[in-house]
C-alpha cells in the first residue's frame, strides 16, 4: 500500500496489554504498513521506541490504547523529544478513555488509522494545544516526574480501587464503570455516617499563592483539562495558571448538593464555608501518605509529597 504524503512522519505506539487488542479486536491491518511502530511491554521499551521515533523524524504519534497508555507516553516523551514533542492522535481502546472523549479520537482500529493518515496527508488535521499535568515526587529516589491529565486522591483513589475490585473484574468498563464507582463512593459517604471514607485522609494542600490547608481531606483533584466526562465539572474559583484544583475537607458536608452543583458546573455560595475550595494555580503542593491516582493508575506519593504543575504543552490532533 502506498503511503499518503506526510505519512512517513507518523509513528505508532500500541499497548500490547489492552484488553480489546488481546481479544483480537481493532487490528490495524494494511493501514499500519510503512509506519514506524512499536508495542512496548515495559517503560524501558517505550523509552527506547520513542527515542527511535525521534531519530526517524516522527512528528505525529498515534497512540493505540487508553488513558494509562497515554500517561506512559506523555511521561516518556521529554527524554526522547526534548522541548519539541510530536503531535498526538488517540486511537482509543482503553477502559475509560477520558482523554479521547475530551480531546477527540477517530476511534480504534484500521479505519481510524486510515482517516488519520489521509487527513495528515492532506494537511487537514484539527489541532488542540493542551498543557500537560506534571506530578513530581521529591524525595522518592529514581522517580521521574509523571505526566498526565487527571489527578485524584482521597475518595478518588477509593473510587478507582472500587472500580478495579468490583466492576472491571465483572466486565463492566468505560463510562458505566466510572459512574457506578462514583455512585458507590457517594452512597457510602452520604448514607453511612460511620464509614471510614467520610473521615478522609490526612493531607496538606497548598496552591501556589494561597495559605496551605492542613487536615483530613475527603477529596483532592487536579487537572489541566477544561472539561471532564459525564458532564461533571467540579472546578471553579479564581487564580492564574494551568492547574485546576479542588480540595474537599473531611467529613464532606452536603455532598449530594455539591455533586449536583458539579453536575451543573455552577458552585453554590455556601460551598467555600462548608470546606469546598477550588481555583487555578501554577503549582499545587500536596503532602499525603496514601496513594494517588493519575490517569487511572494508583501511585505512591513518596516521603515529601507531590508537586503538581503543567510546564509543557502537547498538541492533540484529530482527522
Amino acid at each position: 500500500m502506498s503511503a499518503p504524503a506526510g505519512a512517513r512522519r507518523i509513528g505508532l505506539i500500541t499497548n500490547p496489554m489492552s484488553r480489546s487488542l488481546r481479544e483480537g479486536r481493532f487490528g490495524l491491518g494494511a493501514q499500519a504498513e510503512g509506519l514506524p511502530r512499536a508495542a512496548p511491554a515495559t517503560r524501558a521499551e517505550l523509552r527506547t521506541a520513542l527515542a527511535g521515533f525521534a531519530a526517524e523524524g516522527v512528528d505525529l504519534l498515534a497512540v493505540q490504547g487508553g488513558d494509562g497508555t497515554l500517561r506512559e507516553v506523555l511521561t516518556a516523551l521529554p527524554a526522547a523529544f526534548g522541548e519539541h514533542p510530536p503531535k498526538i492522535a488517540l486511537l482509543a481502546t482503553g477502559k475509560t478513555n477520558l482523554a479521547a472523549r475530551v480531546l477527540g479520537t477517530p476511534g480504534p482500529g484500521e479505519a481510524a488509522l486510515g482517516q488519520l493518515r489521509e487527513a495528515a496527508g492532506r494537511g487537514t488535521l484539527s489541532r488542540r494545544l493542551l498543557p500537560v499535568l506534571e506530578v513530581a515526587r521529591p524525595g522518592l529516589d529514581g522517580a521521574e516526574p509523571l505526566r498526565g491529565l487527571l489527578f485524584g486522591a482521597g475518595a478518588f483513589t477509593e473510587a478507582k480501587l472500587l472500580a478495579e475490585r468490583a466492576l472491571h473484574r465483572r466486565g463492566i468498563h468505560d463510562r458505566l464503570a466510572v459512574l457506578l464507582a462514583l455512585a458507590g463512593i457517594a452512597r457510602r459517604a452520604v448514607w453511612q455516617s460511620d464509614h471510614p471514607l467520610r473521615a478522609g485522609a490526612p493531607m496538606t494542600v497548598a496552591p501556589e499563592g494561597l495559605p496551605p490547608h492542613e487536615g483530613h481531606r475527603f477529596l483532592v483533584m487536579a487537572t489541566s483539562l477544561d472539561r471532564l466526562m459525564l458532564g461533571l465539572w467540579p472546578f471553579w474559583g479564581e487564580g492564574q495558571g494551568p492547574v485546576r484544583w479542588l480540595d474537599v475537607a473531611a467529613p464532606p458536608k452536603r455532598l449530594l448538593a455539591a455533586l449536583w452543583a458539579a453536575r451543573q458546573g455552577r458552585p453554590r455560595p455556601w460551598m467555600p464555608g462548608a470546606g469546598y475550595r477550588s481555583g487555578q494555580a501554577e503549582r499545587l503542593a500536596v503532602r499525603l501518605r496514601t496513594g494517588f491516582v493519575l490517569d487511572g493508575e494508583v501511585f505512591n506519593p513518596g516521603p515529601e509529597g507531590l508537586i503538581l504543575s503543567a510546564p509543557g504543552h502537547v498538541a492533540f490532533v484529530t482527522p
